[in-house]
């Protein structure tokens, strides 16, 4: 599957030229021999097939261009493997707030690598903050943030960390280093401080080396401690992209769905393909009736 790719290394971003690219991009969408986002569980058909002379206006804005620096080594992730140091976000931050292309309530999502060790995250943290818009941080945790701890304080921020085990021993199997230790200490300075507790989201992403029942009730129940009620459970892309998750990890799955729902957290899946959740829901139906 091809995905739309608009050209772009830092700096001023053109907003005229960006919106010509989604022009293209959506003509090319009704071509039904064109290649362009095939098969994407996230495309839907609209009733308006007019794209043409309209104004952009960011709704959320997702910040990725720091994807290959990470202070984890996950086994299910090759970004860290990869190159490039990305280019500093405040020109674009900037030049689109200048070009009136932020929504009032636009949300930011700070995707990884790990945004908090880029060296304006703090700036930019606070200059999104100070124009009052919510950022979503996704954050391995293993530094502390005093920039993140300011916007869970004032609750204008949330946070998304990928635990993927509840013991020290998992932990450093699947993140690639011993730092399960550090991850607890920051999420309870986090949560301290937190104007709202359920801005902080704990994730699970189940696969052959985290997929036990006792893996799984280890990491729900440090969620109960820490009194985070906000949990989410992925698979492996690399098994999706492959074979497929095995049987025991969508069991796995399903056992996640049905102890968060037992323990009354909010639990939800995060970026499954429709006939995998909908495997996970029967085997839940199945193995842990209510």
């Amino acid at each position: 599957m091809e995905v739309p790719r608009f050209p772009f290394i830092g700096g001023r971003l053109d907003m005229a030229a960006y919106a010509a690219h989604i022009e293209k991009s959506f003509q090319r969408l009704q071509a039904s021999e064109d290649k362009l986002c095939r098969n994407c569980p996230e495309l839907k058909e609209i009733a308006d097939n007019n794209a043409g002379n309209i104004r952009i206006l960011f709704r959320t804005v997702s910040i990725n261009m720091h994807r290959h620096l990470c202070n984890c080594k996950c086994v299910y992730c090759n970004l860290w493997r990869g190159k490039g140091k990305g280019y500093p976000i405040m020109p674009v931050l900037q030049s689109l707030h200048e070009q009136h292309a932020l929504h009032p309530r636009c949300l930011f999502s700070w995707g990884g690598g790990e945004p908090s060790i880029l060296h304006d995250f703090d700036e930019a943290s606070l200059w999104i903050r100070e124009h009052g818009w919510w950022q979503y941080v996704h954050t391995s945790c293993l530094r502390f943030s005093p920039a993140i701890a300011t916007l869970l304080h004032e609750g204008l921020g949330g946070i998304n960390v990928s635990l993927d085990s509840g013991t020290p021993s998992t932990y450093e199997w699947v993140k690639g280093l011993n730092g399960f230790a550090k991850v607890c200490e920051n999420l309870e300075r986090y949560m301290s401080g937190a104007l709202i507790p359920d801005d902080v989201h704990l994730k699970y992403i189940i696969f052959e080396l985290n997929n036990s029942p006792a893996e799984i009730k280890a990491f729900l129940a440090f969620c109960a401690q820490l009194g985070i009620s906000n949990v989410q459970y992925s698979l492996n892309f690399q098994e999706l992209n492959g074979a497929g998750p095995s049987l025991k990890t969508l069991l796995g799955a399903a056992f996640f769905q049905f102890l968060a729902t037992e323990m009354n957290m909010k639990c939800a899946p995060s970026f499954i393909p429709p006939k995998w959740q909908q495997a996970i829901d029967e085997l839940r139906v199945e193995h842990f009736p209510a």
